[in-house]
């Protein structure tokens, strides 16, 4: 079916619309990914959040997970520092229930489930927009917690290079170049950078274990990236872009089991590599019809450096075991606006394949999608709704929803509700790993889907905003992992619970003349409902407030990030202490081209842990009190 659809597809829509345009992204107000075309920020009636350029270079040397930890709503794991496993959870959902999307593009391993998000460099970044809530509506599979869009840095008019050098705490450095250039019927750009970093035991040191012991070393961290795009118009109503991203990291880890191979030394090595290619055509058809297409490969390839042995828990640093996805993507997407409102047409096209050193009953699936949205924007109300239905190769078709009513009270204040539906595909391990005994795939698994309902406030003035926000998402098939009694069980993986997020959030921001106060809180209750236990690494209360003082070329900046307590484990029994961060920023402007960064990070220099191991001491370590510096010069 994909050798007759691309062909065809390729040569009938030589005509298309890019909903990415870059001057599109560069409006402030403008947000795409709540609907896959750019509306006004103020027309989306989901819970929304954009993180700008802005607040991207104010981040310094903060990771993705780190600045995605500062969002409402959100929350992060880590297995001991920089370049460590990250994962995600939206509104109290695991890490297999979001996507994350690189210009569009689906980036994140199908062995796993989910993204590695922290190979993904702050200094490639341009903008990132955030979706809470089901959007499998418009995305497919996987999106029951919401959607993270990350952008690339893109072509500009002119000619604009710059450099930006840092250095800080674990004989931590960056290095990042580019430039940004372009007239009005071509632009370009192609942004490098570099960053090194020693590290920190990546287990809590813990003496009385004999394991851990064997660990407690540095586990660095060295990251090189690239990322490059060129966008071409015909003429005024065609356009072609090209996109290409690289991340390469290498990584120092630790091992609970080290103590069965201690001739290795705890010396555990890791390499990653994520890369994406993408190419846009688009145009207008006529006034009325915008049409796009876009084809894409995604590779996350995740290589260790010794292979374990499932049977004996004992490394050989002379084989490696290997994980790679590759997803090749298109999308083929029409606007078309209507006497009243629009209407929005696309067809999906996803195929997963995973090549590894370890065996699996199968090695990958297809999904074709079709949806259909209809938006309008009329006086004080705003509804949006879209319909979509996915056919996989190895599960049932599923079919989901979303409808969203919004009404605006008067020009501050904004009411909106919004019922949508949402699926997740099982992992490629959940369903067909075969190589741990005590793990096997379970070839059964149906997909995980849930139902969510919310309803918001919301207002806003030239000074700030506030918005509150409360939601239930029911989660049912929800799949979970028991050990078995024995080897060899195939039902190890199983859909037997059904979980309950219930919570409200509350976000804001306000200027008083030179003085801005910014922050969220999220009350949440993630259960599971056949045990009535909460799911791990929830907190019940989480949130983030953040004091800045602006002043000439000065900006002075308090941050604090909280969370209560979870527990890591299903049945609720390893505690990880709930902990308040704080961070001190400045930035000054030291002439129109060069300007300074100062981060103080964990100025109190609390211990914490967001992720433990089984149940004997295994704690993963976080950074304790660091300071970091950058200077960059925009040529």
């Amino acid at each position: 079916m994909k050798k007759i659809i691309l062909p065809s597809l390729l040569m009938t829509q030589l005509f298309t619309t890019n909903v990415f345009a870059d001057n599109e992204l560069k409006t402030s107000d403008v947000f795409v990914t709540a609907t896959r075309t750019p509306i006004s920020k103020n027309n989306v009636i989901a819970d929304v959040t954009t993180i700008s350029s802005e607040d991207i270079e104010r981040a310094g040397s903060s990771s993705l997970p780190e600045l995605l930890q500062r969002q409402p709503g959100i929350e992060i794991s880590n297995l001991g520092g920089p370049g460590k496993v990250s994962t995600i959870g939206i509104r109290g959902t695991s890490s297999t229930h979001s996507i994350v999307l690189v210009d569009g593009i689906r980036l994140s391993a199908a062995t796993t489930g989910f993204s590695a998000i922290e190979h993904i460099p702050l200094s490639q970044i341009e903008k990132i927009e955030i979706v809470r809530g089901p959007a499998s509506s418009l995305y497919g599979q996987d999106a029951i917690g919401g959607v993270i869009q990350i952008f690339t840095k893109k072509g500009v008019d002119g000619f604009k290079p710059y450099v930006d050098i840092g250095y800080g705490s674990y004989n931590t450095s960056n290095f990042k170049s580019g430039v940004r250039a372009g007239n009005n019927q071509t632009t370009y750009a192609i942004n490098f950078a570099a960053m090194n970093s020693d590290g920190f035991s990546a287990f809590v040191p813990n003496p009385a274990n004999a394991a851990n012991s064997i660990n407690l070393d540095k586990d660095g961290y060295k990251n090189y990236s690239l990322s490059s795009s060129l966008s071409h118009k015909i003429n005024q109503d065609y356009e072609i872009d090209l996109q290409y991203f690289l991340s390469k990291g290498k990584n120092q880890f630790d091992n609970r089991f080290a103590n069965f191979s201690p001739s290795f030394h705890g010396n555990y090595r890791n390499e990653i590599k994520l890369e994406t290619y993408a190419m846009n055509i688009k145009g207008q058809i006529n006034k009325a019809w915008q049409s796009s297409i876009k084809l894409s490969q995604s590779t996350d390839k995740y290589l260790d450096l010794q292979k374990l042995n499932n049977f004996t828990f004992e490394d050989d640093a002379n084989l490696k075991d290997l994980y790679k996805t590759t997803q090749d993507q298109l999308s083929w997407q029409n606007n078309v606006a209507l006497p009243r409102g629009s209407i929005t047409l696309l067809y999906d096209f996803l195929k997963q394949r995973i090549k590894t050193t370890d065996v699996y009953e199968k090695t990958q699936r297809t999904n074709h999608g079709v949806m259909v949205g209809y938006s309008l924007i009329e006086d004080k109300h705003n509804f949006q709704s879209n319909f979509r239905k996915d056919f996989n190769s190895v599960y049932e078709d599923a079919v989901t929803g979303n409808i969203g009513y919004a009404y605006s009270i008067d020009p501050n204040w904004t009411i909106a509700s919004s019922y949508g539906t949402a699926f997740v595909s099982p992992s490629f391990n959940f369903l067909y790993s075969l190589a741990d005994s005590f793990a096997l795939g379970n070839p059964n698994l149906k997909p995980e889907k849930s139902k969510n309902i919310e309803g918001s406030i919301r207002y806003k003035d030239d000074s700030g905003s506030m918005s509150l926000t409360m939601f239930q998402n029911k989660i049912d098939d929800f799949i979970i992992y028991t050990a078995p009694a024995e080897a060899g069980s195939r039902t190890s993986t199983q859909n037997l619970n059904k979980a309950e997020i219930q919570g409200l959030t509350i976000s804001g921001d306000q200027f008083f003349g030179h003085f801005q106060i910014k922050g969220s809180a999220t009350g949440q209750s993630a259960k599971n409902e056949d045990t009535d236990k909460y799911l791990p690494r929830r907190a019940s209360l989480i949130g983030n407030i953040n004091l800045n003082y602006y002043i000439g070329n000065w900006n002075i900046g308090v941050e604090e990030t909280f969370s209560g307590k979870r527990f890591d484990d299903k049945e609720n029994i390893v505690n990880l202490s709930g902990y308040a961060l704080t961070n001190i920023v400045t930035d000054y402007k030291i002439n129109d081209k060069l300007k300074l960064n100062l981060r103080l990070n964990n100025v109190l220099d609390k211990d914490y842990s967001l992720a433990a191991e089984g149940r004997s001491g295994f704690k993963y370590q976080t950074p304790g009190r660091s300071l970091f510096a950058n200077l960059r010069y925009d040529f």
